[in-house]
């Protein structure tokens, strides 16, 4: 029997940018969180006549535990990234 150890693990999480309405005075506000529109409200009271709905969303690299800062939202003309652990395995 063998036991191999990865001294190193990479992980990624996607971040939602979510617009909550109140849809009886029409005011909204941003929220940007790693929870999905249907998970958010299971999470965080929203108040009477509250909806969540999605605006957009990006993948980060990392993790976000211990409530690091969420990564920045990529422009549109920015070109997909490797992964770390993509980054580690092409170098020599």
């Amino acid at each position: 029997m063998s036991f191999i150890f990865v001294n190193s693990a990479f992980a990624e999480y996607r971040v939602f940018e979510l617009v909550i309405q109140n849809q009886e005075t029409k005011s909204e506000r941003i929220v940007i969180s790693s929870l999905d529109p249907l998970q958010y409200p299971g999470y965080y009271d929203l108040g009477q006549g509250e909806i969540v709905m999605y605006r957009d969303t990006w993948m980060c690299w990392g993790d976000s535990s211990y409530h690091k800062k969420y990564c920045e939202k990529p422009s549109r003309q920015s070109t997909p990234s490797q992964s770390p652990a993509q980054r580690k395995i092409a170098s020599p």
